[in-house]
């Protein structure tokens, strides 16, 4: 799923707007200060997809028009609705009819909009109203995220088996170490609908206020998983009038084996749209042996966690989520990371079928995007309008020039990372960089935490001055570290730390060598074997250039001498030779190669990254 285009005729200050999008991004961001549009131009997508799913057999009411192009499972379809009508990928119709549209848009809201709010909890309200019956059994195509879903999305991603990702990386984030298996309470109350009934322990008929449908179904299968059985008595509470269901959850994961997460998740949240839902929770031991529950999290922890699961519950389903703000109550060091923890998804499942759009005002959090331009909602002489901004001006937009995004910003970010891990971290010249080597991480040790950060720092003399200098070796004393330079003209920063010892002595994996403080070593990108490229690094004795004429940046170890593509062109050089190049977008290219490229492509990088792991084991002991 992802939008193409939309335009809105009038909406608050929107008026003729109009933006398109890559069509391939998981994640699109958009900045401006206060006031300038970003929250109304998510209110009016709200209302426009609302419109959309209300529209299917009757067409229901908007007060603007529109146009908005979105992709599901590679097909495109344009929706225009003008004068009364929809137009249809060309044809003119009355309704939506059986056009492709998405089967969810989930909205995040930290509080801080209240139109945002009334929007989507008038649509919940509607469907609601629509659903107090047992027989209700459409799914919502809205889905409003808020603190009152803490309890449901943590406790449906912890009944998941352990192996399940999405249920390590939450127990990650959220320093969970034991999740007991018989302490999982699912509270239901009386649903207004059914106040009439009145609880007969000695009448089947009355038992769950007399369910029916596909919710009593659901709650007879969570019954099954309360351990040795139950009489109605043992788990209705007359005083407070309320069922408390204990599931079992080696019982629960055998009776609800091969349903999927989404699937369980909705039929709890058909559960809160009918007002039976009172809670799911349970008691946990984190990793520091204190005991705590799922409300015992402030919102600061749990804001990635929301994001990340909502994003793979609905993994399966083709999903357009809107994060109106999300930052917006964070502290600045929260801010930091969040976008690091949202990036985090584009790993999963979730990023081929859900398109984010984040809104933000926050230096702090744009400082940690991958995307070298971002979209700045700006007032113009039309009225609102959408420019793209390298990140450099937006930080300091947004910050008042109180932030730029400099060698101040790079180390703002080395030093977050130094305070907030334990493990040997490996600093690269750049982003791209970075990115090329998780992906190596990631793929050529897929089932191991080899206890290795990779950082960006600023540049490859940034780099250099921070392994020179005495602030890591002082600071972070025994810290395993190490620096990567690309084999170009970063060769002579390289060559000019003071060495100990060589770690390594064949450029064709990667030269390294043991600083003077024994537990920082610095790094050569390996040199591609073909011997069109190995010379642009190494003369005929296969020893390095020293003059400064190497030329190997990460790029040119995906690439193939005899067959270039785009991203490469031969360049006349000073003696009659010629060089490859790499042109283009460097950290579009590294995200690609990064998505596409199978584990192989990555095993240049082996011995080295095996080196350091096996330093990183050896300093904790």
């Amino acid at each position: 799923m992802r939008l193409k285009s939309v335009w809105i005729s009038e909406y608050k200050n929107i008026r003729d707007f109009s933006i398109a999008f890559d069509g391939g991004s998981f994640l699109d961001i958009f900045v401006g200060k206060n006031g300038t549009g970003k929250s109304n131009f998510f209110e009016a997508l709200v209302e426009i997809f609302r419109h959309i799913f209300d529209s299917r057999t009757e067409q229901d009411e908007i007060a603007f028009s529109y146009e908005v192009t979105y992709e599901i499972d590679g097909k495109d379809t344009t929706i225009r609705f003008h004068d009364e009508q929809f137009t249809i990928n060309g044809r003119v119709q009355k309704t939506v009819g059986q056009a492709p549209i998405p089967d969810n848009v989930l909205v995040y809201y930290s509080g801080h909009n209240p139109t945002i709010n009334q929007t989507v909890s008038r649509y919940e309200k509607r469907f609601a109203d629509q659903s107090r019956s047992w027989q209700a059994s459409a799914a919502r195509k809205f889905v409003g995220i808020r603190s009152d879903y803490k309890e449901l999305l943590l406790s449906v991603l912890l009944m998941q088996e352990d192996s399940c990702v999405a249920r390590q990386y939450l127990c990650e984030k959220l320093q969970i170490d034991v999740v007991p298996k018989e302490a999982f309470e699912l509270t239901l109350k009386r649903p207004s609908f059914a106040s009439r009934i009145e609880v007969d322990l000695g009448d089947p008929a009355t038992f769950l206020w007399g369910a029916e449908g596909a919710v009593r179904t659901f709650l007879d299968r969570l019954t099954d998983c309360i351990k040795g059985g139950f009489s109605i008595g043992s788990i209705y509470d007359s005083e407070s009038g309320q069922y408390v269901i204990k599931i079992d959850l080696a019982l629960f994961q055998k009776v609800f084996a091969g349903m999927p997460a989404a699937e369980l998740f909705r039929s709890f949240d058909q559960l809160k749209a009918i007002d039976m839902f009172a809670g799911l929770s349970v008691p946990l031991r984190l990793m520091n042996g204190d005991v705590a529950k799922v409300g015992d999290f402030s919102d600061g922890q749990f804001q990635s966690v929301y994001i990340f699961a909502i994003s793979e519950l609905f993994k399966d389903r083709n999903c357009i989520t809107l994060l109106d703000e999300p930052d917006s109550f964070l502290h600045p060091e929260w801010q930091f990371g969040f976008l690091k923890q949202v990036v985090d998804i584009t790993g999963t499942d979730a990023a081929k079928t859900n398109h984010v759009l984040l809104s933000s005002h926050s230096a702090s959090t744009i400082a940690r995007s991958q995307e070298p331009e971002i979209r700045m909602f700006q007032f113009g002489e039309k009225g609102v309008n959408v420019v793209s901004k390298d990140k450099a001006s937006i930080v300091k937009s947004l910050s008042a020039g109180l932030i730029t995004f400099s060698e101040k910003e790079a180390k703002l970010s080395i030093y977050e990372i130094l305070e907030n891990t334990t493990d040997a971290v490996l600093f690269t010249e750049g982003l791209s960089d970075k990115i090329i080597l998780d992906a190596a991480i990631e793929k050529l040790f897929p089932d191991e935490d080899i206890g290795l950060v990779v950082q960006g720092a600023f540049d490859r003399i940034f780099l250099r001055n921070l392994f020179s200098r005495e602030e890591l070796r002082k600071n972070y004393k025994g810290r395993r570290m190490f620096a990567l330079f690309d084999f170009d003209e970063a060769f002579n920063d390289w060559d000019g730390l003071k060495k100990s010892e060589m770690v390594e002595e064949d450029p064709l994996r990667g030269l390294g060598k043991r600083l003077v403080h024994r537990s920082h070593c610095a790094f050569l990108l390996p040199v591609p074997g073909h011997a069109v490229i190995r010379k642009q690094a190494l003369n005929a004795d296969g020893a390095p250039y020293s003059d400064g004429s190497a030329c190997v940046p990460i790029e040119l170890l995906f690439c193939d001498p005899d067959n270039l593509n785009e991203h490469f062109k031969t360049k006349e050089v000073m003696g009659g030779g010629e060089v490859i190049q790499f042109v283009g977008d460097k950290v579009a290219f590294a995200k690609k190669v990064s998505a596409d490229l199978p584990a192989a492509a990555f095993e240049c990088f082996r011995p080295m990254l095996e080196f350091m792991r096996n330093e990183a084991v050896e300093a904790k002991g």
